[in-house]
């Protein structure tokens, strides 16, 4: 495998050292180079009012016992939601649903009543319908880590549906198909 930028991409490199620190900019870009699959983590609030957001943060921890984990940024809006809450959604989208996570990735768009008519809002934790995986996760820990929240939870309940997944890369939506390259 060849090191370095793909295509028409141009190199971008650490500060050099005695510098205050990383080139933040610079840093997104590296972190964009892994390809992410894209979720949409859902939540209720004491008052039962639905909460739910695009991520791209989520990853499996352990299988035995079965643990999830996302992050939440320190300044967004609906941090208090979900640290308060006990229990949490973590719904994988298709590759057809990419309308579904620009919309839920949007802070405005997202806390729109006509929003909750795209959400099955039955059981702990809101539900995306035609989601290829869910989860509904117990809140099990939550600590603070740099500029988010980390929050950890037990999978309780899941279903898997066939599909293709939705990926983001490189500041792009993009679809997971399965397929080995040959």
């Amino acid at each position: 495998m060849k090191p370095g930028p793909v295509g028409n991409a141009q190199a971008i490199a650490a500060p050099p050292s005695g510098a205050t620190g990383p080139d933040l900019v610079a840093l997104r870009h590296v972190f964009g180079q892994y390809p992410t699959g894209v979720a949409i983590a859902t939540a209720r609030d004491i008052q039962g009012q639905v909460v739910a957001m695009t991520i791209n943060s989520f990853t499996s921890l352990s299988l035995d016992p079965p643990l999830v984990a996302w992050s939440i940024g320190a300044r967004s809006a609906d941090l208090p939601v979900f640290a308060a809450a006990r229990w949490f959604g973590i719904n994988v989208l298709s590759s057809a649903q990419e309308a579904l996570a620009r919309r839920f990735a949007d802070p405005l768009l997202r806390r729109e009543l006509a929003n909750m008519a795209l959400l099955d809002l039955s059981g702990e934790a809101p539900r995306v319908p035609d989601a290829v995986g869910w989860l509904l996760c117990a809140v099990h820990r939550t600590v603070a880590l740099g500029d988010h929240l980390l929050i950890v939870g037990r999978v309780e309940h899941f279903q898997a549906a066939p599909g293709e997944a939705l990926a983001y890369h490189r500041g792009r939506y993009a679809r997971i198909d399965g397929q080995a390259t040959p």
